[in-house]
């Protein structure tokens, strides 16, 4: 698929486009061309669902705002600024539940998803009403329908996490706009549509590596089962309501359907065995950074394309922090996204998936020294899964050369077959309890975080000690934690749970215990020691003493800082201030776990009165 975001292939793209006056639900552009002839051929057909594809690399899409700004903050992901920032309308102010209707980046959010939404829909048309679905090429004619609808279900599916009931509109907008100006659909409503959708799509379009769909940067069977995994458990969860102007937070009605659905497909995707676990967690990430395909393993369900120089801040604004150097060349902001040794402490030490996802050093600091340096600052650590030296020796050379920022090309992987085994755990355990299939797929997503020695007392101990209902959910509830930092994945389960309050002050109580050191949290280290590696730039990180305190006396060879309970004063204060402004407009007055965003005032001046906020904006 990255051969095909090509120039030629974005302008073809708008051959579907045709031509309608702006408004807040027709995103179009004129075009001389006409569906009739786009979709008289599979060719023209492909190129027009390519150009739905791309959209899925803007900025406002999966290249940087969906996953790096909407799905912040949570317990274990906070957005990385200070403390005056923290508190602006900007977008680290959504990430922290601050937004507001004027907010100009709601606006072109909200717009970029409906124009996805409006290309997926004059494909849906164009390829139902086309002559070629009655000859030979109709199968192929009816995968493209299949992509068409998942990504349309997609978009729609983004809308409702961060919206709640939205305009729905599963047809091309019409030139007498008698399909524009819609009312907000309540969001049940819209996934049982969505989850039609998918049905559909799922005898469409084949798995992974048949044919044209050789790759996971194209929308597969076992995707498009995932997504409605995925779907359902969100229909059946539990998400903010606007009952008559009082708001509640409430579960989807009928959720034992819902979840019944969500386990049988993900299960079909277990009994396939074409998607599975990558042996090495870290794997995972040098491949995606590398921009290499996982063909023996197809861990990733579906990744959005990115293109190098063009799209993606996967290792920009998101990864371990590198700053300008002589090594790496030009330094990332790999601050728009971090992480808290909250997050560090919730893993079991012995969990290979630790160091692999938390980064507590950066590469060089403000003097550009060529090393890992410690971040002393314990509200700052990064996500260790997108890392520079990663990356392809064709970035290294455009990064040495770089004044400025630009696309990294990561892909966004948006589901890995992890998350379907522990869709599955979830799913069986709420219906019939931690049965043995629920606690073999949780195993399964277990097994590769523990060397072998550990994973007797740390895999088959662990899983076999839940007895109940209750204890294998919250252990799904850690696991996940575990397993999806940074992945744009926490906060929404939060949501569905109503966790996301209850988790947010969990972290906040807990980061405090630590900085006091009292509490579950009195047996820390008081001074932290580490040395390096050989050649003296990167750190040897198990000589670290996280859980062990060495005492305050210097240690030959090694550097001593403070750790949380031996802050100084001011340091204390500061962070215990920033950890109360993480996530601080998540319960305005009269509307807990408000969690939605609004709609942006020109949207709703644009829609001719059918929207109005709600939610206390």
């Amino acid at each position: 698929m990255k051969m095909k975001l090509s120039i030629l292939s974005l302008a073809i793209s708008g051959l579907v486009i045709t031509g309608c006056k702006k408004d807040f639900l027709n995103t179009s552009s004129p075009s001389e061309f006409t569906p009739d002839l786009v979709f008289s051929s599979t060719a023209y057909t492909e190129f027009a669902i390519t150009g739905t594809y791309a959209l899925l690399t803007q900025d406002y899409l999966y290249s940087a705002r969906l996953p790096l700004n909407y799905a912040t903050n949570s317990d274990i992901e906070v957005v990385g600024a200070d403390n005056v920032s923290y508190k602006e309308n900007t977008n680290r102010g959504l990430s922290n539940y601050l937004g507001t209707p004027d907010n100009s980046a709601i606006a072109r959010e909200w717009t970029t998803i409906y124009k996805l939404i409006e290309r997926a829909n004059l494909c849906v048309d164009g390829i139902r009403n086309s002559a070629v679905m009655k000859t030979k090429d109709s199968t192929v004619m009816k995968a493209f329908l299949g992509e068409a609808l998942t990504l349309r279900a997609l978009a729609y599916f983004e809308l409702v996490k961060n919206w709640g009931d939205v305009p729905y509109k599963a047809e091309p907008t019409k030139y007498d706009l008698s399909n524009v100006y819609l009312e907000p659909t309540d969001r049940d409503v819209i996934y049982d549509y969505l989850i039609a959708d998918l049905e559909e799509a799922d005898a469409y379009v084949p798995w992974v590596g048949s044919g044209t769909y050789g790759t996971v940067e194209r929308i597969t069977k076992g995707f498009i089962k995932g997504l409605t995994a995925r779907i359902a458990l969100f229909r059946g969860g539990y998400s903010l309501r606007n009952r008559n102007g009082s708001y509640v937070t409430e579960r989807g009605s009928n959720w034992e359907k819902y979840y019944t659905l969500a386990r049988k497909k993900c299960q079909e995707i277990m009994a396939q065995n074409v998607h599975k676990l990558n042996a090495s967690y870290v794997d995972i990430w040098k491949k995606l950074c590398s921009y290499q395909m996982d063909a023996a393993y197809q861990e990733n369900l579906f990744e959005v394309a990115n293109g190098l120089g063009r799209s993606g801040e996967m290792g920009y604004s998101i990864g371990i922090r590198f700053y300008t150097n002589s090594k790496y060349g030009f330094g990332n902001n790999a601050n728009v996204v971090n992480t808290t040794a909250w997050y560090f402490y919730m893993f079991d030490q012995k969990d290979l998936r630790r160091d692999a996802t938390i980064a507590y050093y950066s590469y060089s600091n403000g003097s550009a020294e060529v090393k890992e340096v410690f971040q002393t600052n314990p509200m700052s650590f990064n996500f260790a899964k997108w890392d520079q030296r990663f990356m392809n020796s064709t970035w290294a050379a455009m990064n040495k050369a770089a004044g400025g920022k630009f696309g990294y090309g990561v892909n966004w992987s948006i589901m890995r077959y992890a998350d379907v085994l522990l869709m599955f755990a979830e799913a069986e355990n709420a219906l019939n309890g931690p049965t043995g299939l629920a606690k073999d797929a949780l195993k399964q997503v277990r097994n590769r975080a523990f060397a072998d020695a550990d994973k007797a007392v740390k895999v088959d101990a662990y899983v076999n000690a839940l007895g109940d209902q209750q204890s294998f959910f919250n252990a799904l509830v850690n696991e996940r934690a575990y397993e999806f930092g940074g992945e744009a994945i926490r906060k929404y389960d939060l949501i569905r749970w109503n966790l996301l309050v209850s988790k947010i002050q969990e972290q906040r109580d807990g980061f405090k215990q630590m900085l006091s050191g009292t509490g579950a949290w009195n047996t820390l280290p008081t001074y932290l020691f580490y040395k390096y590696k050989s050649g003296n730039e990167i750190i040897e990180k198990d000589s670290i003493n996280f859980y062990n305190d060495k005492g305050t006396a210097d240690i030959a060879g090694y550097t001593k800082i403070p750790w949380l309970s031996t802050q100084t004063p001011a340091n204390k204060t500061l962070y215990s201030d920033r950890v109360d402004l993480f996530s601080s407009g998540l319960n305005p007055a009269g509307v807990p776990n408000r969690h939605l965003y609004p709609i942006a005032n020109s949207i709703i001046a644009e829609s001719n009165g059918t929207l109005k906020n709600a939610y206390g904006f």
